[in-house]
Parts: C-alpha cells; structure tokens; sequence
C-alpha cells in the first residue's frame, strides 16, 4: 500500500471505478494524504478510485510559514490592487506577497494573492475574499497554518 497527496488544486474526484466516465463518490482537497494500491494508471483507496495524474509522493503543499492570523472581507465593487476583481473563496490579501502567489490555508483550501491590506496586516496575516457581509461576520477570525505553493 502506498502513500500519495492530492496535488490537483480544485480537489480530486473520487470515482467509483477506475474510469473517469464513473460516478463521482467523493472529493477530497488539496494536499490531501491518501493511501491505496495502484492498478493502472489509478489508485483504488477503501473510498473508491484515483486518477494517479494528479497524485504525487510529495507533499504538495511547499513551505509552511507558519500559523497566521486569518479574516475576511468583502464586496467593495473595485478592483482589487493586482487589478483583478475579487472572487469568492479565491482572492486573498495580503501585505508583501506578490501578486499571484498561491496558498494553501490549512482547512481553506488554496487561495490567490490578488490584494492589499491595512498597514497593519503585517506579514503573519491574511484577510479571505468571501464575498458578503453576514459571511464574513459568521466567518469571524481564526488562526490557520499557511504554506506557499510553489509554483
């Protein structure tokens, strides 16, 4: 039995054959750890099946930076300061990153660099595009490791 991560960033379709025409069972996320036997070019897990293209024996996920600090905000109906329009569970701000690097939030998924912050953000904090005001109050403040994901 071997041990594999999820490297495709949108998540990974668990499927209840090894075809990708299968019923679809599952999704598992990013940078998750899976274990299975192959057979082919697929990795039947206890779950159901993997397309072995997106899996790898490394740890996707690149360097932790550490625990952050972790918010939200949301629609000001401007660009962001890269010039792109915010989206929703894609758009993260954050301070002295550029633009475009991608993170994994442990628990959030992957995120894109895409905006700025207040001065005061400093570099152990990240506030989350969700979209919404009452989103982003029930959203609140959490604390979240952070890894950049090379590239």
């Amino acid at each position: 039995m071997m041990s594999l991560y999820v490297i495709a960033l949108a998540g990974l379709c668990i499927r209840a054959e090894p075809s990708t025409d299968a019923p679809v069972v599952a999704v598992l996320p990013f940078a998750s750890e899976v274990q299975g036997n192959m057979q082919g070019e697929w990795l039947e897990t206890p779950e159901g099946f993997l397309s072995a293209d997106w899996l790898s024996e490394e740890d996707p996920r690149g360097e932790c930076l550490g625990e952050w600090r972790i918010t939200a905000y949301y629609e000001t109906g401007m660009a962001t300061a890269s010039g792109e329009y915010p989206e929703e569970h894609v758009t993260v701000a954050h301070n002295s990153l550029p633009f475009g690097t991608q993170l994994y939030i442990e628990g959030l998924g992957v995120w894109t660099v895409e905006d700025r912050g207040p001065a005061s953000m400093g570099t152990q904090w990240c506030d989350l595009y969700l979209g919404d005001y009452a989103t982003c109050v029930q959203f609140g403040e959490t604390r979240r490791d952070v890894w950049i994901i090379p590239d």
